[in-house]
């Protein structure tokens, strides 16, 4: 039997390879847009669903998984290993972390360990990677653990909508600050501010979109020349060409680095909007270097 297993949801954006890849069990977020409803993670088609999410003037809302969901996913990685990483999205924004909590706790036969990642998708993604890379290298779980604080504490993670509409409707930032960015043209750059419970705030306002995105650049090149060992990926909303644009302009600044390229889906995608961009990097410590350049079975 394996040592440990992962468990995460549908906002972390596990590709159907990354979900084999890393062994992982995905708890699915549920997306009700109109009439219809239906688990985030039976989405495969993104762009379709950002060519709907613009041609309506309402935003669609989305649910929590359920008790019954973790259970049975926890009941599933039991019968697999002997301890479970349970990794979700941050509970600034969502209740799941609170749910997978409470599932747990109905399984004290089963050693969990619930981790919030005071994030969303790509901040979630790094914790997943990081956690099945520790495990396939076998570290013992509380090394992991250690490890996943640490990238929380050390990551540095900014994301430039291409309008603040989205957000200014699902109420995920002040009304206030939607309107003058809708009203000046603000580009603003967000984050999860530690300070108000990881929820989504404001960073900087910028006036362009180039000019955000030489501001996340500006950051990305801080934590560089602190360490030039950093892990980094670019996220990207329905906007695929944009994100591997902003991929390839940090490996023509820095050589030695690899974004990983990670694409956000429904639930998370119809809060901040088509056309976002981020950029997201840890230091990547000497005892991680290895891990995180291992290739996993």
């Amino acid at each position: 039997m394996a040592s440990i297993g992962i468990v995460t949801d549908s906002t972390t954006y596990l590709s159907p390879a990354q979900v084999e890849e890393y062994q992982a069990e995905v708890v699915s977020l549920i997306v009700n847009f109109g009439d219809d409803s239906w688990p985030e993670a039976n989405v495969t088609n993104y762009q379709d669903f950002y060519l709907r999410l613009r041609q309506v003037s309402y935003l669609p809302t989305t649910s929590q998984p359920s008790m019954g969901d973790f259970l049975q996913a926890y009941d599933r990685m039991a019968g697999k290993v002997q301890s479970i990483i349970s990794i979700h999205l941050s509970a600034g924004i969502s209740g799941t972390v609170q749910v997978a909590r409470s599932a747990a706790r109905m399984m004290p036969g089963v050693d969990i360990s619930v981790v919030d990642s005071s994030a969303a998708a790509i901040g979630t993604y790094i914790l997943v990677d990081a956690a099945a890379r520790t495990i396939a290298a076998g570290w013992e779980k509380n090394r992991i653990l250690q490890a996943l604080e640490y990238i929380k504490s050390h990551r540095t993670l900014m994301f430039l909508p291409d309008s603040l509409e989205y957000l200014r409707r699902g109420g995920r930032i002040g009304g206030a600050a939607a309107l003058v960015g809708t009203l000046l043209q603000v580009k603003p750059i967000l984050y999860f501010n530690p300070d108000k419970n990881n929820i989504i705030d404001l960073y900087e306002k910028i006036r362009t979109r180039e000019r955000g995105l030489q501001r996340m650049l500006a950051e990305l090149d801080k934590a560089y020349q602190q360490s030039h060992e950093l892990k980094t990926a670019v996220v990207h909303v329905g906007a695929e060409a944009d994100g591997k644009a902003l991929v390839r302009r940090i490996q023509e600044l820095y050589p030695g680095l690899t974004p990983d390229l990670c694409p956000v889906g429904p639930v998370v995608g119809a809060h901040i909007g088509p056309g976002t961009l981020g950029i997201c990097c840890y230091p990547v410590t000497p005892e991680l270097q290895e891990i995180i350049r291992y290739k996993l079975p």
